[in-house]
């Protein structure tokens, strides 16, 4: 039971540190399938009338970035692609550096991790040479993620405090990235044995979410989950089973919880959880 909980832990934090940047939205099925076609048809379009590679290019980019936002991971990942093909050599690197980002989180979710650190970090270059900081918070916390994933803490903390740095020197930074650069700093900082400072960032995020949030989000059940896990860490089980629990329930009655997500970044976890 308690690897069970611990592995749910993990699995809906992992959502929320993959997601909360991107802004997930809920959209109804109907309405995402026809933007969906739209841009295949203007796609051909632009192929038929032989239109330049950077028009091109930024048409495949919108729809890798549609099927990304409905967890379309094979689709999105084939789309990235062709995007990144069309754009090189354009001078559209702000598109470039975006489906770079995008691939590497594509690479991430279906656990490539080589591969998604070379493709985040060819995108955080790019955005650093344009002193881009939301962009390359976004990257610095993803390339945490994935180094979090590789067991190398230490690094993930340096990434993640990298992307916590760039988005408290930006005048109204992203509430939900702000929430997703806390907590995977503090799974870094739990996981080398200092569950004590892991908690003051979860209760940072906590804070956060309580004065910018819905009291029933995924945020707050993701901050509950991190600190849950922190306070078990840390030799306080019953509180870290008691907020387990209270995160959880919160979860459970999320109605646009994103399920494919959540089932995607359950698995890759679950390995993880597995190897520590």
């Amino acid at each position: 039971m308690l690897m069970q909980r611990y592995a749910e832990v993990l699995s809906i934090a992992a959502v929320v540190c993959c997601l909360a940047a991107s802004g997930a939205r809920a959209q109804s099925l109907s309405t995402e399938a026809e933007r969906i076609q739209l841009l295949r048809a203007q796609i051909r379009t632009a192929e038929e009338q032989h239109q330049g590679a950077a028009e091109a290019g930024g048409l495949w980019l919108r729809l890798a970035n549609r099927y990304q936002d409905q967890f379309d991971v094979a689709e999105a990942e084939d789309a990235f692609a062709r995007s990144l093909h069309l754009l090189r050599g354009t001078g559209m690197q702000t598109e470039y550096a975006d489906a770079l980002a995008g691939l590497g989180s594509v690479y991430l979710v279906t656990g490539r991790l080589s591969e998604a650190k070379n493709s985040l970090r060819k995108s955080l270059a790019i955005y650093q040479t344009l002193s881009d900081r939301v962009h390359a918070a976004q990257l610095h916390n993803t390339i945490a993620l994935v180094l979090l994933s590789e067991r190398r803490y230490r690094e993930s903390e340096a990434e993640s405090s990298e992307a916590l740095r760039d988005l408290q020197s930006l005048a109204s930074p992203d509430v939900r990235e702000v929430v997703a650069a806390y907590l995977t700093h503090s799974y870094a900082v739990c996981y080398q044995g200092r569950c004590t400072a892991a908690l003051d960032d979860a209760n940072r995020a906590m804070a956060v979410v309580q004065a910018r949030l819905p009291a029933e989000s995924l945020e707050m059940a993701a901050v509950r989950l991190v600190r849950g896990f922190d306070q078990w860490r840390a030799g306080s089980p019953e509180e870290g089973e008691h907020a387990i629990r209270e995160a959880l329930r919160i979860a459970r009655e999320l109605k646009d919880l994103p399920r494919p997500a959540l089932v995607n970044a359950q698995l890759g976890m679950l390995r993880h959880t597995q190897r520590c």
